[in-house]
């Protein structure tokens, strides 16, 4: 056999793991001996322990050997665990032989944007046999609008049973139904001369169900911008504002959108002032927001989310008056509004928020500062970067972040930017994609928490793949928040506890409480329980609600069952507000801390005190299995033969899926052992 000595040395002269079973140590032996399809076998126990990083190593050496498989779950698991480059590298090392990985690298291309990349290894992956290649393939054909051809290979994907491809083509022939159904609407109207017609049969377009269709398929983004176009050249101004929404999806051709709308404007029609508003805020320039707003109110004498748009404008810069005027010129009376409109529901929460900002000192502009606001402008204007800086940030604080916003950019340091970003995505209103590029240069420089908060606005804007790389930059730069997420997203992910527990364990050394107490539960549920011990306390002291039955779990794992009881009385106090934070379901996956403290307290000899414990479990739970096996044991114990059975029978009679450990007649004859005995 050929060593791979660059995956370490996973086989070899190992020792006996503690713990393990005859046939693991069988696997073991026969992966350290180069048996063939060992490497895989042994790779494939210790991934089902969970146990991935012991396993890597051993799929290492089958991908080496020649495995597809064991190459591909390599790729997955890197991917996983956010290393797309190493993911990359092992579906390259047999994509050029096996569909499966083939498509992995597809997928991960895909991801990344690189579209060429994709369609290339869709193709090469088609050509060895994968059904999913073949249907991926053509998704990414009619994404560019080579329709025919991508129909006839799904075609051929669902003769071969892919469902994926039976339903893709149907949605396919449906959208090019609907294009179809919106050319003739259109060309009728084109016909006649009538803009509003023209307007009218592709009405279905900006449909928000139809919000897919255009993310899965960017070919009719360009389709409905030509229709749109063909419509406002029948004379249709309203056509131009939504010929523009849809060239506006592509950042760069936002200066042509703007020319579009403004041209509608000009030609009469009054939503697109309104239009203008809203791409401004969402772009932080909060000046135009305002005035483009303003307008749209005066064209058409009352535009309601004009109105409320201006409110909430006024609102965030704490010109109260004027954004309470504003949310009632929307005609909504918080005395008499109807609780089924959740647009009327918006406003009268706005106006309660005015009152609550009234009331309340510290959400309001600091008067110290406005004394401070000359003096601060003065050196501004005569001083470097680091002055500016000091007079935005003093406008930031007074609200004025119109003012603010130009004196953080004539700054221009990172850390102006940053804060600019800050103050118009959550201050502001503006939209956080478009705010990123402001972090970035912060992020550049070091700092942990710009690169954090750029992952949260992708995370929010759905883009996963985008908001992990910056999460890992964060936590790479010890941002405890960022480590935190990163384990969250790898324990929802499953298969990799041990990756998840080491992001705990890296976020709960900064300080937080329940990675500490999440880190410490996953080191008690694989045993290391002196490890669990300190994390948990932590998060005991931390006052989290779940962490005393754990450290009470960890310290029956070591033997100090007495240290453990108070503990566990406290995780009683605490479990009826535990159960609270979980849905009915996932509140039968929690343990009752009332049966761990029962059977401590059996353990130490104190059975009344058990019993009394397990009378409340049984006032919630009369036919708690668990309770009346220690109940069982309680009875037994004292000698009371008759009332151990009938516990013991209950356990077996409230136990539908079967899992006891001891059958009824098993007890019985237990029971009749004992008889003997005494």
């Amino acid at each position: 056999m050929v060593e791979h000595s660059s995956h370490g040395t996973p086989g070899g002269t190992t020792p006996d793991t503690p713990g393990e079973t005859a046939e693991a140590a069988a696997l073991r032996t026969a992966a350290a001996a180069g048996e063939p399809g060992a490497y895989r076998a042994y790779a494939e126990h210790l991934t089902g322990q969970g146990l991935l990083d012991e396993a890597l190593p051993w799929w290492a050496r089958a991908a080496d050997a020649g495995d597809p498989h064991a190459s591909r779950t390599l790729a997955i698991c890197h991917k996983d665990r956010g290393d797309f480059a190493e993911a990359e590298r092992w579906y390259r090392t047999a994509a050029e032989r096996d569909g499966g990985c083939a498509f992995g690298l597809a997928r991960l291309l895909e991801e990344s944007g690189d579209t060429a990349g994709a369609e290339e290894w869709y193709g090469r992956g088609a050509e060895l046999g994968s059904v999913q290649c073949k249907t991926n393939g053509a998704v990414m054909l009619a994404a560019r609008g080579e329709w025919d051809t991508a129909l006839e290979r799904l075609a051929e994907a669902s003769d071969e049973g892919d469902d994926v491809a039976v339903r893709t083509r149907a949605v396919i022939e449906e959208i090019l139904g609907g294009l179809e159904d919106w050319r003739e609407g259109l060309a009728a109207a084109e016909a006649q001369g009538d803009p509003e017609a023209a307007y009218d049969a592709l009405r279905e377009l900006l449909d928000p169900d139809r919000e897919g269709m255009y993310d899965a398929y960017p070919r009719m983004v360009a389709e409905a911008e030509a229709l749109y176009a063909r419509a406002a050249a029948v004379g249709s101004a309203k056509a131009l504002v939504d010929q523009a929404i849809f060239i506006a999806r592509d950042p760069g051709r936002f200066d042509e959108a703007r020319a579009l709308v403004e041209r509608s404007h000009e030609r009469g029609y009054d939503g697109a002032a309104y239009v203008l508003g809203v791409w401004f805020e969402e772009r932080g320039d909060l000046r135009a927001a305002e005035q483009w707003y303003r307008t749209a109110h005066e064209a058409d004498g009352g535009h309601l989310w004009a109105c409320f748009n201006l409110g909430m404008l006024c609102k965030r810069q704490r010109r109260l008056d004027e954004a309470e005027r504003w949310f009632r010129a929307t005609g909504v009376d918080e005395d008499a509004w109807d609780p089924f409109d959740e647009g009327q529901e918006r406003i009268v929460r706005a106006l309660k928020d005015v009152a609550a900002i009234r009331a309340d000192p510290e959400r309001q502009p600091s008067a110290a500062w406005q004394e401070r606001l000359p003096a601060l402008r003065a050196r501004a204007e005569e001083g470097g970067p680091d002055d500016c800086f000091a007079y935005a940030d003093a406008l930031d604080r007074l609200y004025r972040f119109p003012e603010a916003a130009e004196w953080y950019r004539t700054a221009g340091t990172p850390r102006a930017l940053l804060d600019l970003g800050r103050m118009l995505y959550e201050g502001g209103g503006a939209k956080g994609t478009l705010m990123a590029p402001y972090y970035e240069p912060a992020a550049a420089e070091g700092d942990a928490e710009a690169a954090y908060d750029i992952g949260v606005i992708h995370d929010k804007a759905g883009d996963q793949r985008t908001a992990e790389i910056w999460f890992h930059r964060a936590a790479g730069l010890g941002h405890g928040r960022a480590a935190w997420q990163l384990g969250w997203t790898s324990q929802e992910r499953g298969g990799d506890p041990q990756n998840a527990e080491r992001w705990f364990v890296r976020a709960a050394r900064t300080g937080l409480v329940p990675p500490a107490f999440l880190a410490g539960r996953s080191m008690v549920r694989r045993g290391a329980h002196a490890e669990a011990e300190p994390l948990l306390r932590t998060a005991c002291d931390g006052d989290h609600l779940e962490a005393p039955h754990w450290l009470a779990k960890a310290l029956r794992g070591l033997d100090r069952a007495a240290e453990a009881e108070p503990w566990l009385r406290r995780a009683v106090e605490n479990h009826p507000r535990v159960l609270r934070q979980y849905d009915a379901l996932a509140r039968l996956g929690v343990d009752d801390p009332r049966l761990d403290l029962a059977e401590v307290l059996i353990g130490l000899d104190r059975d009344e005190e058990a019993g009394e414990v397990l009378a409340d479990v049984f006032a919630d739970a009369p036919g708690h299995r668990r309770a009346h096996r220690l109940a069982g044991d309680i009875a037994r114990r004292r000698g009371d033969l008759e009332a151990a059975e009938k516990h013991f029978e209950e356990a077996v009679e409230h136990d539908p899926d079967g899992s006891a450990r001891m059958s009824l007649d098993e007890i019985r004859a237990l029971l009749k052992q004992i008889t003997h005995q005494h």
